[in-house]
């Protein structure tokens, strides 16, 4: 299996002593329940060439960031069954995870929600429609590093 460009030139990856060149896996963990929603974030990493990890569980987010060290992880505010700020935080108190980005979205008219993440260290927090209008963007921002 070889590594794909990243269509600049550049090749994701590492060098390696062994092999000459290692390839280094994109992550995202999505947390998500809306079908429409995450199948649209799979589309998008689709096109990038990324995997996508699905969560919808607090500790099973929490264990995989641990684990897998994603790129980003993307988290629907509205998913039921977490307390996204509870999450977060514990996210940033960390040293594995406090530095993975955090994206959350969530209907517009749910603004205590949406501040409440902000608070708890969400990288970035926007509306359901700005994240379908704008998430081919906002995803490769974290993963074009």
């Amino acid at each position: 299996m070889g590594c794909a460009p990243n269509g600049v030139g550049h090749f994701f990856g590492t060098l390696s002593r062994t092999n000459g060149f290692e390839c280094m896996s994109k992550k995202v963990i999505i947390a998500a329940n809306n079908m429409i929603f995450t199948s649209k974030i799979m589309t998008v990493l689709d096109g990038m060439d990324v995997e996508g990890i699905k969560a919808i569980r607090s500790d099973d987010i929490f264990s995989k960031a641990q684990e897998l060290q994603p790129d980003l992880i993307v988290i629907d505010l509205n998913l039921n069954g977490i307390e996204a700020p509870s999450l977060i935080n514990k996210l940033r108190s960390y040293g594995a995870t406090q530095e993975i980005p955090i994206v959350c979205y969530s209907p517009h008219t749910l603004k205590d929600q949406m501040k409440a993440a902000r608070i708890a260290g969400a990288t970035e927090v926007y509306p359901n429609s700005r994240m379908s209008s704008k998430m081919s963007t906002i995803i490769s921002k974290y993963i074009e590093n």
